[in-house]
């Protein structure tokens, strides 16, 4: 399913096989303000905590008590944790190019610990043996945009780390060996401006395919361009545009030591332990819960180019996904700049209307439905609910609206209990 532009600076998300458009970048990017609720009243001014008296609350069977998340019980577990943290690090590829405006990537997972991660971008079957060191990996896709059937130029980058900067070199070569000597066509491509950087392309197939080896880590790039003839100088200026963003972006990370990867912890900040966990058997992402900064957040939201500068004007300092997704302002006023960003209640798109919030927390809570129009009938095909209370802003989303209304009432239990 492709991503789809609103009006506004709307997007669509697609959740399984339906795509839903959320509240401002909760899960997707929009600007959105207050205005009228459900039942015609108007929502005004900062919002006051209420008490979370659970007893007060329907919550249904959700858990309203913080839990204790702990370190990583698994090398894999580690390893996953590692990767949403180099996420951050992990730039967008309109970072070194504006035209590419939708994500690529829709709800395929970003963690990389070995090959099946990556699909079809790496088509040599050796991956996992040449790159059996790998700590983690995290890659993006954003292509440009147009109507659903318009050719489009896609970029594709993906951040490699391995234990040290000699096994990233060895690996770094092998695999655009084996990448190039797939196809007896391909042939090499120099990346002068980056010459520790490998590539190949076929003169009759307009993508380039490269891989780039600095200090510890292999960063791959590869462009796909279905809007033009095949033509390696403006290829190669986009390989080179891209590390040039990419490449003092991950000198800014701070790998975990080896000796204390394997117990990393999994929520230091305790944001996770008040976030719903996923329902393991209909996870809302194919990435495990966990907790982000900054760049990670925006490749799970779908969201769009202008969402990294918004997410600074309300100084988000960190973002928990589970069975909702919660953001942490450093201030209730950052928090309150973006609530009146993404307040749902006035910029609706035609498709959407407000519906029931809580009861209970009919002024704390703005529940809007998704419509699908078949012939003459109109249905609701996801409800979304959001609220902000001091430095948090929380978003979440179910098909059913009773089990939603349970959902986001224990979701505000967990977020103002002392």
């Amino acid at each position: 399913m492709r991503t789809t532009r609103t009006k506004g600076k709307g997007v669509m998300l697609a959740v399984g096989s339906t795509p839903v458009r959320a509240v401002g970048i909760l899960l997707t990017a929009a600007a959105l303000t207050i205005g009228i609720g459900a039942c015609g009243t108007a929502v005004t001014g900062m919002p006051t905590r209420v008490p979370s008296d659970v007893s007060k609350l329907d919550v249904g069977n959700y858990q309203t008590k913080p839990r204790e998340i702990g370190n990583a019980r698994s090398d894999r577990q580690a390893r996953a944790r590692e990767a949403q943290r180099l996420s951050d690090y992990v730039a967008l590829p309109f970072e070194a190019d504006p035209s590419y405006v939708e994500d690529a990537w829709l709800n395929r997972p970003h963690v990389v610990l070995n090959r099946k991660t990556l699909g079809n971008l790496v088509i040599n079957d050796t991956f996992d043996d040449v790159a059996k060191d790998l700590v983690a990996g995290w890659v993006n896709a954003w292509q440009t945009g147009g109507e659903p059937e318009a050719k489009r130029r896609t970029l594709n980058v993906a951040v490699l780390m391995f234990p040290d900067a000699k096994t990233a070199s060895a690996v770094g070569p092998a695999l655009e060996h084996d990448d190039f000597t797939y196809n007896r066509d391909n042939q090499p491509v120099p990346i002068t401006k980056h010459p520790s950087t490998t590539a190949h392309w076929r003169p009759d197939i307009s993508s380039i395919g490269s891989w780039t080896v600095h200090d510890r880590y292999v960063i791959f790039v590869k462009v796909v361009d279905d809007t033009a003839a095949p033509d390696l100088p403006a290829l190669t200026s986009q390989v080179e545009r891209m590390l040039d963003v990419q490449i003092p972006l991950i000198d800014k990370f701070r790998p975990t030591p080896a000796d204390e990867l394997k117990h990393v912890a999994l929520d230091p900040q305790g944001l996770l332990g008040r976030t719903l966990p996923s329902n393991p058997e209909s996870p809302l992402r194919t990435e495990p819960d966990g907790v982000y900064t900054g760049r990670g957040t925006l490749s799970l939201l779908r969201a769009g180019p202008s969402s990294l500068t918004a997410l600074e004007q309300g100084e988000v300092d960190l973002v928990a996904f589970g069975d909702a997704v919660v953001f942490r302002s450093r201030s209730d006023k950052g928090a309150r700049t973006l609530w009146k960003e993404w307040q749902p209640s006035t910029t609706l798109e035609p498709n959407q209307q407000m519906v029931d919030s809580p009861s209970a927390l009919a002024q704390q809570v703005e529940c809007y439905g998704e419509m699908a129009k078949s012939g003459e009938t109109r249905t609701v095909v996801m409800n979304i609910c959001s609220f902000h209370v001091d430095r948090y802003l929380v978003q979440a989303f179910g098909k059913q609206l009773q089990d939603l209304h349970q959902k986001i009432s224990a979701q505000y239990a967990l977020i103002t209990s002392s």
